[in-house]
């Protein structure tokens, strides 16, 4: 018999028993709709945590080198100069160089509170702050012409003064120069957040604009950070490992310290490998409703033989050979199962969809062709392994018992 006559057949079989079938594809349905909805969201969860970790708001690869003085180094130096961003700047990959301030950035303080002494954190800006829920955020024209304002959160300013409204317009001290609170923002520990941990965000208790606490610190240091912008296609391992090598070799400050390297790529990689085994663990447990399908289909493939032991006789005694019969019944098998895998594709991305519009997800579903791979191959194998026992029980009946 050809295969498509052998497939024709097989699919008049199905629709002859429609009931049965669907409820025997449910099955199938089920465990392929919940591997191709994790798989979805896993993937989709696993992308947004790496663009957070390595990108930065432009959409930029960036990773950065840190210069740490040894002790007999002369502090008054500045970390880098001119010739060393210009030499960095020379390094196949890096797109841009800026220098920065790993410690001008947020600062631990201790602040005295009710007459205990408290550790706060200090987020030196000089842009914006985050949003407040009383008063006003700081602009960047505080920082521009010097303003000596602050915001602080709402539990320090309860701390303080009792209520956020009575902090609004008193002071709060930072290194000995006193603030004048002009907004009260979130409760820190209210406003902490995995999507705002992995886009930078700290929620500090105190911002303050960033030049005016130099200037009273006289804190002239350009700064102990590099942050390079790679080119697209580059790899930050590799370019952070050259720029390492210039710098411990040419450097301006290479015999007063140290150079490392922070490579958020590695990061995001090593992360994004226990996001996968998770995702491909929760998988396999929803795959065990694949197993207990095919058990289904199974049971469903014997009843069909034992109901069609005459169409079976009748095809032995028109030459039909016992690989016919076997192809047949388990043809028939692999197309309930492959239906199945595919309805169940279907309904595993909108699943996934839906719980990924969901207000409170940061992120998309992804979806790739090695999902729909895998739901069209396990619905496959699912169908020929579970279908072999009732095909080969098929191909053997003997035909002078059928007969009788």
């Amino acid at each position: 018999m050809r295969f498509s006559e052998v497939w024709r057949t097989a699919l008049r079989s199905i629709l002859k028993n429609k009931r049965r079938s669907i409820l025997t594809m449910l099955g199938i349905v089920i465990g392929i709709a919940s591997v191709v909805a994790i798989l979805a969201i896993g993937d989709g969860f696993s992308n947004w945590v790496t663009k957070s970790i390595t990108n930065n708001k432009a959409g930029k690869v960036e990773t950065q080198i840190m210069y740490s003085a040894n002790d007999t180094a002369n502090t008054s130096s500045q970390p880098f100069n001119e010739r060393d961003l210009m030499l960095v700047g020379q390094v196949t990959g890096v797109a841009k160089v800026k220098q920065t301030s790993s410690d001008d950035d947020y600062a631990q303080i201790s602040l005295a509170v009710k007459n205990k002494t408290k550790s706060v954190l200090v987020h030196y800006t000089a842009g914006k702050s985050s949003s407040v829920l009383v008063g006003r955020r700081l602009r960047a024209v505080d920082n521009q012409i010097g303003n000596q304002v602050a915001v602080i959160d709402a539990d320090l300013a309860s701390s303080l003064y009792g209520s956020q409204a009575n902090a609004l317009h008193h002071g709060v001290e930072v290194d000995g120069q006193l603030y004048e609170i002009v907004g009260i923002s979130k409760a820190v520990n209210d406003s902490v957040n995995f999507s705002a941990a992995m886009s930078g965000e700290i929620p500090a208790n105190i911002t303050i604009p960033r030049k005016v606490h130099q200037s009273y610190t006289q804190s002239q240091r350009t700064g102990d950070l590099l942050t390079l912008s790679l080119a697209k296609g580059s790899k930050a391992s590799k370019v952070n490992e050259q720029v390492l090598h210039i710098l411990k070799t040419q450097g301006s400050m290479h015999q007063q310290g140290d150079y490392q390297s922070n490579d958020p790529t590695a990061q995001a990689d090593t992360f994004g490998k226990v996001l996968n085994a998770i995702t491909y663990f929760v998988s396999a447990v929803a795959g065990i409703s694949l197993f207990i399908a095919g058990i289904g289909v199974m049971n469903m493939m014997y009843i069909s033989v034992a109901e069609r032991t005459t169409e079976i006789g009748i095809r032995r005694a028109m030459g039909a050979r016992q690989q016919d019969i076997r192809r047949q019944f388990l043809l028939e098998s692999a197309t309930l199962t492959i239906l199945g895998g595919f309805v169940g594709y279907g309904l595993g991305v909108l699943l996934a969809l839906a719980i990924s519009a969901l207000p409170i997800m940061p992120f998309h579903a992804s979806f790739s062709f090695g999902g729909f791979a895998l739901a069209f191959g396990v619905s496959t194998v699912v169908g020929l392994v579970f279908g072999v026992m009732p095909a080969n029980a098929a191909s053997r009946k003997d035909l002078i018992e059928i007969i009788r």
